[in-house]
């Protein structure tokens, strides 16, 4: 398992909490950085002012010898004699804070040094003004250069460079010790605020875990956050449809026991019967009364698997395939030619010329043609004509089965459909089960089953779509 895959399946708690630290710690390095980068900036910007400010004052300090000093004050022999005197060298524990060590050199514009520290006997004569950078003694300098307003002097001032990356750090220190103390502080309060934050989620899992089995009411989403809810209403779906789900079920077990014990007692009376009388015309009689039990046992079973493998939870991916509407109801036809030739009847095909194909799932569309057309067969008098085929216009389009039977009674239409429902008037052998399996295929194809009755007499089934 990946540690992205460990992440998702760990606890939601330590997501958040991880989702908060990670993005939280990079801000505070990405704050020290730029404080560190700000700080060193500002110290180069500040130092760089200082510099030109000592020159400035080195300037204004000559022109105030010369005016009030008689000529020549000031004689290039003395030079040498005053190094150690025009500086104070201090130890770093003896300056003020950011008090930088400084350097600095005059001399005329003819060339002779006429003021010098003592720091700056190694210090180059540059003579463009501007900034420069110099190593001294191992140290590199950065040195600000200036000529005088009258063009007669030259001076140049420096600052060690070190200065100003130990000013930059401080600073960024300044800055970071503060949200170093403040970072496991906000991450204690971060803490506590998501574990109150999922504390609807405990309660609803301490809620859920109690209840029993049987237990299907929806979950109350009274006190729940906004960003639950959909999950509440969601799980309450799911709960929904299982309740439905069981009561289907139930209900189908039922229906379906007593629809067997019928033909299951038949078949046994009818076997015992056989085996009890001696003469043999009545023991074939009452075996093929067994025969014919079987087959009706063997059709309700087969079409309650049928409806249970097109139940709303277990029906199977449907394909989406173009079909020609002719040859589907070729093969409806040579399917259902037994039955039909057993009652001398026809089918008839009538395929809309607007409406030579469709798409959907080909084998459950000619399963529910198949038991449309077998209910028509079974429901219509001998000699009749059964018509299988198509429509379409500018409302829908559609297939469907029209017969020349008796028809349903109106009273009986609208729950013709639900499962083991039979009409009342109904004599023919059949399992109830029909017509709930071509509803069922006309939901999953998004239709619907329409059922009708002919002025006249007959039944129209259809399995129609309408065009939004």
């Amino acid at each position: 398992m990946s540690w992205r895959e460990a992440l998702v399946s760990g606890s939601l708690r330590r997501q958040l909490l991880i989702a908060i630290f990670i993005p939280l710690l990079v801000v505070w390095l990405a704050l020290v950085l730029l404080a560190y980068d700000k700080g060193q900036h500002e110290a180069e910007e500040l130092l760089d002012g200082q510099l030109s400010l000592s020159a400035r004052l080195l300037e204004a300090q000559i022109f105030h010898e010369e005016t009030h000093h008689a000529p020549g004050w000031f004689t290039e022999n003395d030079v040498d004699q005053q190094k150690t005197a025009l500086i104070e060298k201090l130890d770093i524990e003896d300056r003020l804070p950011y008090e930088q060590e400084l350097a600095f050199k005059i001399s005329k514009e003819s060339g002779p040094v006429i003021l010098m520290s003592a720091n700056a006997v190694s210090m180059e004569n540059f003579s463009e003004p501007g900034f420069h950078v110099q190593v001294i003694d191992d140290v590199p300098w950065r040195i600000y250069v200036k000529k005088s307003s009258d063009k007669r002097f030259h001076l140049q001032v420096a600052h060690p460079l070190s200065s100003r990356d130990l000013i930059g750090l401080d600073v960024a220190e300044r800055i970071a010790i503060p949200l170093f103390f403040a970072f496991p502080i906000l991450m204690l309060f971060m803490y506590v605020s998501v574990t109150r934050s999922i504390k609807p989620l405990d309660s609803v899992a301490t809620s859920l875990s109690a209840r029993s089995a049987e237990n299907l009411s929806p979950v109350s989403d009274q006190n729940i956050p906004l960003e639950l809810r959909p999950i509440i209403y969601a799980f309450n779906r799911l709960l929904e449809r299982v309740s439905d789900s069981i009561k289907n079920e139930r209900r189908f077990t039922s229906n379906a026991a007593h629809e067997l014990r019928t033909p299951l007692a038949g078949t046994k009376l009818h076997a015992q019967l056989a085996i009890a009388t001696s003469d043999p015309l009545q023991r074939e009689q009452f075996m093929a009364q067994v025969l014919e039990g079987l087959d009706r046992s063997q059709r309700l079973i087969e079409q309650m698997l049928r409806l249970a493998r097109l139940d709303p939870e277990n029906h199977r991916q449907l394909s989406h395939d173009n079909i020609d509407i002719r040859t589907l109801l070729l093969e409806v036809q040579d399917a259902e030619a037994e039955i039909l030739n057993q009652k001398n009847q026809s089918l008839v095909l009538d395929v809309c010329s607007s409406l030579a194909s469709l798409r959907g799932d080909e084998e459950l569309l000619n399963v529910a043609l198949c038991n449309l057309v077998g209910n028509a067969v079974r429901y219509s008098p001998a000699g009749t004509t059964i018509t299988a085929g198509s429509w379409g216009n500018e409302k829908g389009y559609g297939l469907y089965v029209q017969d020349q039977g008796a028809g349903i009674a109106p009273e009986d239409l609208p729950t013709i459909t639900q499962r083991f429902r039979r009409g009342a008037d109904v004599r023919e052998e059949g399992t109830g089960l029909g017509l709930a399996i071509v509803e069922r295929i006309a939901s999953l194809h998004h239709g619907e089953l329409i059922m009708q009755n002919i002025p006249g007499g007959g039944l129209r089934a259809e399995i129609a779509w309408k065009l939004v």
